[in-house]
C-alpha cells in the first residue's frame, strides 16, 4: 500500500525506482510476497537484501479472479500467465467443467508447480465444485 516516496525513503531505492515499484505491484494486482519486489526492473540484489527486512508485503489487499468464472481478458490480467496458458486454461473448463484447484492445471500440464504458486494469491476456485 506503500506510495512512491514511502519507497524513495528506503536504502537504495530512487524516485524512478520507487515510481517502478508501484507500477509493477498496480500491474499483479498487489505483492503477495516480498521477493517479488526481485522482479522490479532495476531493482538490484544487493539492494533488496538492504529493505527486505524493512518492508511486508499484505496479500490481503489482493483481489482475487475467480478462475471458473473469469473470461480470458480477466485471466491475461494475471502477470504471469501467458496467452497460451489462459487458453488452456479456458479450453480445460470447456471440456472438463469447473477447476478445482491448480493442482487441476498442473496435473494435465497446463501450468508447472511453480507457476502455480506463483499465480495463487490471484486466484480462486470458488465455483469449482464438481
Amino acid at each position: 500500500r506503500c506510495d512512491s516516496a514511502s519507497f524513495d525513503s528506503l536504502p537504495g531505492i530512487g524516485a524512478k525506482l520507487s515510481v517502478r515499484i508501484v507500477k509493477y505491484r498496480r500491474l499483479l494486482g498487489g505483492f503477495a510476497r516480498i521477493d517479488q519486489l526481485k522482479e522490479v526492473y532495476g531493482l538490484r540484489p544487493e539492494t533488496y537484501e538492504l529493505i527486505k527486512n524493512k518492508i511486508f508485503a499484505d496479500s490481503s489487499f489482493i483481489k482475487r479472479i475467480d478462475i471458473n468464472t473469469a473470461d480470458y481478458r480477466e485471466l491475461l490480467r494475471i502477470h504471469y500467465l501467458d496467452n497460451y496458458e489462459v487458453t488452456a486454461i479456458l479450453k480445460y473448463r470447456r471440456l472438463k467443467g469447473n477447476i478445482t484447484g491448480l493442482s487441476d492445471l498442473v496435473s494435465n500440464k497446463i501450468i508447472n508447480a511453480e507457476k502455480a504458486a506463483k499465480i495463487s494469491p490471484y486466484l480462486s476456485c470458488e465455483n469449482g465444485h464438481k
